[in-house]
């Protein structure tokens, strides 16, 4: 994964609020319960900010050392589900 590639969530997908974080759902996948810290991840995948920016966003909240890994890794989850995808 290129860290300066920009996502954007792909059409049809649609995220809810819920007392546990934030409910997914999408007609090529399952419904997909994220917790607040996958909820800040998915909130910031909005067509502008590259995944590096995404770990700088994250990185304010939590230890930077972890956070790098775990971003990739939601965000390559995120795509092999089919609920986002690249800008071109």
């Amino acid at each position: 994964m290129n860290e300066l590639t920009v996502y954007r969530l792909v059409e049809g997908v649609k995220a809810r609020e819920e007392s546990f974080g934030l409910l997914i759902v999408s007609k090529s996948t399952p419904a997909l319960s994220l917790n607040e810290d996958g909820k800040v991840v998915w909130e910031l995948i909005n067509g502008k900010n590259s995944v590096n920016d995404m770990i700088d966003g994250v990185s304010k909240q939590y230890d930077k050392v972890s956070v790098r890994e775990k971003v990739i890794e939601l965000v390559e989850s995120f795509e092999k589900l089919k609920l986002i995808e690249p800008v071109e």
